[in-house]
């Protein structure tokens, strides 16, 4: 049984060493040539967090369904989500033509071509990573207290983490026959990014719709996150251990996807 849940860990797992120097080589070459680097990581949700605090928070006077104990908190709450949205979105998007851009990898038999999604998905960990350590200061400056809550984040990511491999898994299979699903991807992400509760919060869905809600897998991190920061909310055990053993059936599913859709790769990239 643990055999089989390890599955999709394997080819990370036995080689550790390309798995960090394909890493490396991710990160580096998305702001290869950029004036600011690194930078950019942190500029860009920034430049987002502003541009929905002022929409939602000043021109809509949009209200939380739960009084945060600062108004300095808001613009926090935009960013913890968006922070979490921001990484499930990039591993998607990216995973559709991760095939494609590492064709080198691909014609060659013995790389373990399973392990770009890991790299991808590590990519997005670590751009979270900045971001939550970004978050922390800012809540330490607005609360004036170190906000140790920012520590159950991670944990409470892994069941996403899990169904993001997995979907990479399976973007990346389909993605290297079918160009299309990028662009389909792009077109949707807008879309998504309102269906999910990033800017609001699922009690104010109306009663009747949330069961809709609930099976996405980003209401859980969002939902939670945002009770565990911001408004004293306690870890939802239950809840996460469910979502936690769903997640991981699921990732066995887009390994075998991915391991049927293999031999086929090397003859349309």
């Amino acid at each position: 049984m643990a055999e089989y849940l390890i599955k999709p860990f394997a080819s990370t797992w036995r080689n550790p060493e390309l798995f960090r120097r394909v890493l490396i080589r991710d990160i580096e070459t998305s702001i290869r040539g950029s004036v600011l680097g690194l930078a950019w990581i942190l500029v860009i949700p920034l430049v987002l967090v502003a541009i929905y605090t002022f929409v939602f928070g000043v021109v809509l006077d949009a209200n939380w369904s739960i009084r945060p104990r600062s108004k300095l908190e808001v613009p926090l709450i935009y960013f913890s989500g968006l922070m979490i949205f921001t990484f499930f979105m990039e591993v998607i998007t990216r995973s559709t033509t991760v095939i494609r851009d590492h064709v080198t990898y691909v014609t060659k038999i013995v790389f373990p071509v399973d392990i770009l999604s890991s790299v991808v998905v590590g990519t997005a960990l670590f751009k979270f990573a900045i971001n939550l350590v970004l978050l922390a200061i800012f809540m330490l400056v607005v609360t004036w207290r170190v906000p140790t809550e920012v520590l159950w984040l991670p944990l409470l990511m892994m069941p996403l983490v899990a169904v993001a491999l997995g979907l990479s898994l399976i973007f990346a299979a389909f993605g290297a026959f079918v160009r299309d699903i990028s662009f389909a991807l792009q077109a949707f992400a807008p879309v998504f990014m309102f269906i999910c509760p990033v800017f609001y919060s699922i009690r104010q869905v109306p009663e009747q719709f949330r069961f809709i809600f609930e099976m996405n897998p980003l209401t859980l991190p969002l939902e939670s996150g945002r009770d565990i920061l911001f408004f004293d909310g306690t870890f939802p055990w239950s809840a996460w251990a469910l979502q936690l053993l769903g997640a991981l059936i699921f990732l066995q599913f887009g390994h075998l996807v991915f391991r049927r859709l293999r031999p086929g790769f090397a003859d349309v990239v």
